[in-house]
């Protein structure tokens, strides 16, 4: 063979080779990521309930009435009510009414104005079986109060409380039952659930893009160990030592008792505070959102629990809501903290 021959046919070769070697390595077209939707929490605006003479009681929202529709106002020196869907009632809220915050209550039966305090109002039955509530001292569990307006995005642990408290419901569990807790199946109910309520009360929409990746993200089992997804997270290496010191802190506050929560909300309190002070922050909304969620979301699952006569000692669903807020914003923290729960 002569030596232009020999070249001629390594040219060949090369140029095969070549030619597989690109079929074998062809790159895919990049996924884009929709953005996470965090809304600004001076901007959220919440429909759920109706504003009467006693005004907007703070109970997981920004405005919530204690009414329920059709109950009674008892005109006793506390406020009070008499219920006549009583069920409806105890679904929602079992034994205990949240209030977040002190409430001034005005009255139009010469009575002077009351300031309701914040904490956990015990339900009563009267005589004829009906449920009742009367807003006095000796019917509260004191907490401190979980409203913070000083934190800019309290209204979005609000909100988060809030949507929890629509969706985690006995008529969820039955349809995540009926789908035999399948992971895809149950972030797709819970995700479509969150998203109607988002828009219908808060005006937060989440586009379709956005709400698919969320059914389809996975939830780790290491959501309790948040130094370990901190490091993986978007955050910025001083945003992630900032959020990581605060979650270290909770982390070891017990909250086995309402004593236990209520230190700890004084203290979350006393941490967002703080935060306000700090001007390096990269990412200041998404961490002063993400001290929010873990504050409002640590008390919505204590209260659960007391308000259900079921054990305090409760898994870190909370930090499932932390870590899906970082990952994926307001829908995808909704999303895991209520697989975490009702897929356990």
């Amino acid at each position: 063979m002569t030596t232009r021959n020999f070249f001629s046919i390594l040219s060949l070769v090369t140029i095969s080779t070549f030619i597989v070697s690109c079929e074998k390595t062809a790159i895919e077209p990049a996924i884009v990521k929709a953005p996470s939707t965090l809304p600004e929490g001076n901007r959220i605006r919440i429909h759920f309930g109706t504003s009467t003479y006693m005004g907007c009681m703070y109970s997981f929202s920004n405005c919530i009435w204690i009414g329920w529709g059709n109950a009674t106002d008892l005109h006793q020196q506390a406020p009070g009510f008499l219920f006549d869907n009583g069920d409806e009632v105890s679904a929602d809220y079992g034994n205990y009414f949240p209030l977040t915050a002190d409430f001034t209550a005005e009255s139009q039966t010469g009575v002077p104005p009351q300031v309701l305090h914040s904490g956990f109002y015990r339900f009563q039955t009267s005589p004829d079986g009906r449920k009742t509530i009367s807003f006095s001292d000796a019917n509260l569990q004191p907490i401190a109060p979980l409203v913070n307006p000083n934190n800019p995005q309290d209204n979005l642990g609000q909100l988060h409380n809030l949507a929890m408290q629509s969706i985690y419901t006995t008529k969820t569990k039955a349809e995540l039952e009926a789908v035999n807790y399948d992971i895809k199946a149950a972030r797709k109910i819970l995700a479509a659930k969150s998203v109607q309520f988002l828009e219908t009360e808060a005006d937060v929409v989440i586009n379709e893009v956005e709400q698919n990746q969320i059914v389809s993200a996975a939830l780790e089992g290491n959501y309790d160990n948040h130094q370990a997804w901190l490091q993986t997270s978007s955050l910025s290496a001083n945003d992630r030592k900032v959020l990581g010191d605060i979650l270290d802190i909770a982390s070891t506050l017990p909250v086995n008792s309402p004593e236990q929560l209520s230190a700890f909300v004084s203290i979350m309190t006393e941490l967002e505070n703080g935060l306000v002070q700090n001007t390096t922050l990269d990412n200041p909304k998404l961490v002063f959102s993400a001290v929010s969620v873990a504050k409002y979301s640590r008390y919505y699952w204590y209260w659960k629990c007391l308000a259900n006569d079921e054990s305090a000692s409760r898994p870190d669903w909370w930090k499932a809501d932390v870590k899906g807020l970082i990952e994926g914003g307001i829908l995808q923290a909704l999303v895991d903290s209520l697989v975490a729960a009702l897929t356990k």
